[in-house]
């Protein structure tokens, strides 16, 4: 790899422009010796140092003083003297690499140095309604199916660098591929950029659990510390109330289950379903107590009506309910005895 490239390379990794094969091959590139992590180190210390507020008048100023001394010729050590370690790049000192990661980025058009706003896009609200799911097409050819009740931001057209998502809620995404254009979902804390793949993301506010579950190609999720590769087959999943986060096999039957208007819970607390029933019905579930929300089911239902669904959580779930137009009271059939 050129050194040209090489920098280029990592000023778009740093800016969180960079495709998942594009981040593989820069690891690997870090990991063939101690001198390339170094180099790596000071390039990322350079660019975080630059993203600190610096008034204009005083960026142009610095960016002149780094090309001037990067324009300087580099003293030639006298024979006796202690011999310079070499290094396999030649940029090493630290405001060489600061003009190279500054002239990189102003290159890229995104940089902090003399770069114009881009102009702004005008950007689309859809809110699929209870019920059913709704697909929606975007103008990259992308599809994007949304789970009832979830909602999605999206511009009329896409920027000519990236293709930026803002879901809130459920969503299936089929995204056209394009290299050139990242796509990136927006959803709570999380990130998820591919270049061309399906995956699922359920993000519903107020939720306790927020999850990425891929199907088909790579996706990277990225939160404000660290960034996460799946493979099909994988899911990564967080827990809100704790920001512990698991990367595991799903069960894309369950996962999926919205699309095809069903619902299928394996052994889960009513307290984690209990969004997926407000969003397909349109109603709210108010639990009389802790242990009636953690009251555990086991069931499928295969777009049945709502009576149906509330009389099959009465029998399996031993749970009693009463109903105040769209809002439907639960307990355990227990203690509703023990009140009569």
């Amino acid at each position: 790899m050129q050194q040209e490239e090489l920098y280029l390379l990592i000023a778009r990794y740093l800016a969180r422009q960079t495709s998942s094969d594009e981040n593989e091959q820069l690891a690997t590139w870090v990991a063939q010796s101690p001198d390339h992590e170094r180099t790596f180190e000071q390039l990322k210390t350079v660019w975080q140092a630059s993203q600190l507020a610096t008034a204009p008048a005083e960026t142009a100023a610095a960016l002149g003083r780094l090309k001037a001394r990067l324009a300087q010729p580099t003293p030639v050590a006298a024979p006796a003297a202690v011999p310079v370690r070499r290094w396999r790049l030649r940029l090493a000192r630290p405001y060489q690499l600061a003009a190279a990661v500054v002239l990189l980025l102003s290159a890229l058009g995104g940089a902090y140095f003399y770069s114009r706003p881009a102009p702004a896009l005008a950007y689309r609200v859809y809110r699929a309604a209870a019920g059913q799911p709704q697909r929606l097409h975007l103008a990259d050819g992308s599809v994007v199916t949304l789970a009832p009740q979830s909602q999605l931001r999206y511009p009329a057209q896409f920027a000519a660098t990236s293709r930026e998502v803002y879901l809130e809620g459920e969503a299936f995404f089929e995204v056209s591929k394009d290299p050139r254009r990242p796509f990136r979902v927006h959803s709570g804390a999380w990130v998820t950029q591919v270049l061309g793949t399906k995956f699922n993301v359920s993000a519903m506010p107020g939720a306790r659990q927020l999850a990425v579950s891929l199907v088909e190609g790579k996706v990277e999720v990225l939160d404000k510390q660290d960034k996460y590769l799946l493979t099909p087959g994988q899911q990564l999943r967080t827990e809100v109330a704790t920001g512990r986060i698991y990367r595991q096999a799903f069960d894309r039957h369950q996962v999926l289950a919205w699309r095809r208007n069903q619902l299928v819970f394996k052994n889960e607390k009513l307290a984690d379903v209990a969004t997926q029933l407000e969003r397909r019905y349109g109603v709210k579930l108010v639990f009389a107590d802790t242990a009636t929300a953690e009251v555990r089911l086991w069931a499928t239902f295969d777009n049945e009506p709502l009576p149906r669904v509330l009389e099959a959580l009465r029998q399996a779930g031993g749970l009693a309910y009463h109903r105040e137009g769209q809002v439907i009271y639960l307990r355990r059939a227990a203690a509703e005895a023990a009140l009569k």
